[in-house]
Order: structure tokens, then C-alpha cells, then sequence
């Protein structure tokens, strides 16, 4: 599970794109129709994979993909254009993409593509948390708490990695059933409560008072990582 970022003016595109890699590769997707939005989203979140638009009303693509890369954003970012000239493909690259996908496309290429992307080196593979002084090993499943290594489920693993992308916001049962749950239609909230209670147990038991408290429940709120 991967999360992306969809950048595109064009709505309809933008949200199918967003259905496609949802439901058949079970990535969490953002969407922006224009790139001042996206720009904003880029100085608050943390991306595995960006897709923009060539050609956007006001910031182009091209012009967003420079600015990104000039703020330190090493994340790969691949192109959706209707060009075809050689010369606008490499000015492309040349800002700073890694990959680019001719309109209209298949959106079985476009997951080609992104597996490719996502296989390189750029892609997070870790996260943390200063605050919290946690870190999450996403590919071997290891949560760092104070210095203590803790194994997680698959499903412990989604959460504390849904919830470490997006610190300081506090997310319902109901948000993270549809977030960590996608592919198990027969899950409820309950099962959400259940792996969030499983979670605060592992971390309670690691040796450290704090790191209990983590995970934080904010009641009739949901669930978020406060340091």
C-alpha cells in the first residue's frame, strides 16, 4: 500500500484515476485539481508517488514539478500529457519527472507505471515521528518505540502508517475502516476499535511508560499519534 498524490483540473479523470488505483492496488490517493492546491499538500504530507497533469489552468505541471524539486521533494513524479513532440516530453523530464504516460491511456499502463516507480529507491520505506520518537520499518513490518523493536500485523502496520502520514489529525473508526479495511467488505468499526485496543496492548508492553500513550483516543473524535 502506497499513497499517491492525483493531480489534474480535469475532475472526472482525476476521481477515476483515483477509483482505479484505490480499488485494484489498494493505495491511498489524494486528489488536487490544480497545482496550488497540490503545492499545498506537498508542504504538509509525505507522498510515494506523485502524478500530475502537463497542462493545468494557472501553475502547469511542468512549473509545479520544478518547484517541488527545488523545495527538496525527492519523491518520483510521473507526467500525464497529451503531448507527443519529443522536444515538450523532454522538457518534461528535464524539470525534474521521472516518467510520463501519454493521453488517453490504459489504466492498466498507468499501474504498470506506477509499480515501476514505486520500485525505486525513492520510495518511503520508512516513516517517523520525532515528537513520538517512534519509527515505523513499513517493508519489515518493525515499529521503533524508544529504542525497543516491536512486530506488527499486516493491519497494525496500515494503521500506524495512515496515522504516522497524516500527524496531528484524528481520523473515526468509520475513516479508518475505509482506509486500513478496503478489501474486506465483511470488516466493521468494531474490527477497527479491536486493532486499535491490540496495538495500544504491543506498545504498553514495550517497557516504556509513554509509549502507551502514543496512540491517542480522542473521545467522539476517533484516533490519531500525539506525541
Amino acid at each position: 500500500m502506497a499513497k499517491l498524490l492525483v493531480v489534474d483540473d480535469d475532475i472526472e479523470l482525476a476521481e477515476n484515476t483515483k477509483r482505479w488505483l484505490t480499488q485494484s492496488e489498494n493505495h491511498q490517493v489524494d486528489c488536487c485539481y490544480n497545482a496550488e492546491d497540490a503545492e499545498q499538500m506537498l508542504s504538509q504530507f509525505r507522498y510515494d508517488l506523485l502524478i500530475f497533469d502537463w497542462e493545468m489552468p494557472g501553475m502547469s505541471g511542468v512549473e509545479l514539478c520544478k518547484k517541488a524539486r527545488a523545495a527538496g521533494v525527492h519523491t518520483p513524479i510521473l507526467f500525464l500529457t497529451g503531448r507527443s513532440a519529443m522536444e515538450d516530453l523532454e522538457t518534461g523530464l528535464e524539470s525534474g519527472a521521472d516518467d510520463y504516460l501519454r493521453k488517453p491511456f490504459h489504466l492498466r499502463e498507468l499501474t504498470a507505471r506506477c509499480k515501476a516507480l514505486l520500485r525505486r529507491p525513492e520510495a518511503i520505506q520508512e516513516l517517523s515521528d520525532q515528537s513520538t520518537n517512534i519509527k515505523l520499518e513499513v517493508e519489515n513490518r518493525v515499529l521503533k518505540v524508544y529504542g525497543t523493536d516491536i512486530s506488527l500485523t499486516r493491519l497494525e502496520c496500515a494503521l500506524t502508517e495512515y496515522l504516522l502520514r497524516y500527524p496531528n489529525r484524528t481520523f473515526s473508526a468509520a475513516e479508518l475502516l475505509k482506509a486500513i479495511y478496503r478489501a474486506d467488505k465483511d470488516s466493521s468499526e468494531e474490527a477497527v476499535r479491536a486493532l486499535v485496543k491490540g496495538l495500544r496492548k504491543k506498545l504498553a508492553s514495550c517497557g516504556e511508560p509513554r509509549a502507551a500513550e502514543i496512540l491517542t483516543t480522542i473521545p467522539g473524535a476517533g484516533y490519531c499519534i500525539r506525541g
